[in-house]
């Protein structure tokens, strides 16, 4: 799916992911690459508790997107920081000048590249992805669970 006029980026941190969790932020001209995922409604808390929405950490908003594969588009829940970063950092490729708090960890870094991947997003998004300047922090834990070791970064 493409979510238009939004960009993907990455703000505060994280103690689980030990980096800045990713998040969507609105943005006129830009487009995020990600899928769909379908649930019922009954499992819609726990959606909820696991992206943090209890704790003010997410919030939940409904965004059109476009379904690559039909060439249709619909309405989908995503989550967005309640913090959201101001300035757009990965504009221009300015990699070297993300300030640290603003870096994902290679962990979280990888779950996404992997993600992409899996959902067939395009490969210049996946290349793009692989780009993005992280902290260098592992979570073992979640590497191994997650089989992470075979995703490549830049």
């Amino acid at each position: 799916m493409n979510l238009k006029n939004f960009r993907l980026d990455f703000h505060t941190g994280s103690k689980n992911w030990l980096g800045a969790p990713a998040t969507i932020v609105p943005t006129k001209g830009s487009h995020v690459f990600g899928a769909v995922w379908e649930i019922d409604m009954c499992n819609l808390k726990d959606l909820d508790d696991q992206e943090s929405v209890p704790d003010g950490v997410y919030i939940p908003i409904s965004v059109p997107v476009h379904l690559l594969n039909t060439d249709s588009s619909i309405t989908c829940r995503a989550y967005h920081l309640t913090n959201q970063p101001q300035t757009d950092l990965h504009a221009g490729g300015g990699q070297e000048i993300i300030p640290l708090d603003r870096q994902p960890s290679q962990t979280y870094l990888k779950v996404l590249v992997k993600g992409a991947t899996e959902s067939g997003v395009p490969e210049d998004y996946i290349e793009w992805l692989r780009g993005i300047k992280h902290n260098g922090k592992q979570v073992p834990t979640m590497e191994a669970k997650l089989e992470l070791d075979k995703v490549q970064l830049s």
